[in-house]
């Protein structure tokens, strides 16, 4: 027999391995675990979603939510990662003690979007000049973040930077202030 210009055994096709049949089968199985309203119980697919020869089933449950944060690869609040720590180390800290600059702190201005949409900027900067630059530092740019930052550009009288790794020892940067206040 063929399917399509596939040729197979006939035995294939009936047999449920190959085609509608298969498919058919997966769709019912689905549609009784739907309409079952037992509890299901998470460990088996839990245990299946962890990679042999790391953590453990009871590793995980014995973890606090922070820690298990901490495996996504996400920092908790208030703690920067190695993108955040390699500018403010590359590029901050010479501006400062250069006088390019005359203060920044990680993290310590949090602006309001809208109702229950905040931004915290990575880098609030105060420049010789006496001007407030807010610096926003990715390793990689999502349109999320890069949405959330160009909204409070849109709404705050302050010049936004975006900044992101170029290579092993330099920086992008893209100005996304969008008024000239």
């Amino acid at each position: 027999m063929s399917k399509g210009t596939i040729r197979l055994p006939a035995s294939a096709i009936t047999g449920g391995r190959v085609g509608t049949a298969r498919i058919r089968e997966q769709i019912a199985s689905a549609a009784r675990e739907l309409a079952d309203t037992a509890p299901v119980t998470l460990d088996k697919p839990m245990r299946t979603l962890l990679s042999p020869g790391s953590l453990t089933w009871c590793d995980v449950q014995q973890m606090s939510p922070v820690e298990r944060m901490q495996q996504l690869g996400r920092q908790p609040g208030g703690k920067m990662n190695k993108t955040e720590a390699a500018y403010a180390a590359e590029v901050l800290a010479p501006q400062l003690h250069a006088g390019v600059i005359l203060w920044y702190r990680f993290e310590a201005i949090k602006l309001r979007l809208a109702d229950r949409t905040f931004i915290t900027i990575d880098f609030p900067v105060i420049t010789s000049a006496g001007q407030l630059e807010f610096r926003e530092v990715k390793g990689r740019w999502t349109d999320d973040a890069r949405a959330k930052t160009k909204i409070a550009a849109s709404q705050f009288p302050f010049r936004f930077i975006a900044i992101q790794r170029d290579g092993r020892h330099g920086w992008r940067t893209e100005d996304l202030t969008s008024r000239s206040w």
